[in-house]
């Protein structure tokens, strides 16, 4: 890790921050522990071939 590549723990803590979420301390030490599982599960819905542009979900168009 370089020097300026922020640690889970920090990118938790200012995520936190941003939206004013006060947890306890045991309760960010979980989402410590989680954040890398929950970061690669974001990551992988960008490597998906051919769904960057695609329809999320079947959408309702009521003027049809």
């Amino acid at each position: 890790m370089t020097d300026n590549t922020p640690t889970d723990a920090e990118i938790v803590d200012a995520l936190l921050a941003m939206n004013g979420i006060s947890p306890t301390p045991e309760e960010i030490e979980q989402l410590v522990a989680a954040y890398p599982v929950s970061r690669m599960g974001v990551e992988s819905l960008y490597t998906m071939p051919g769904v960057r542009y695609a329809e999320p979900a079947v959408t309702f168009d009521p003027r049809i």
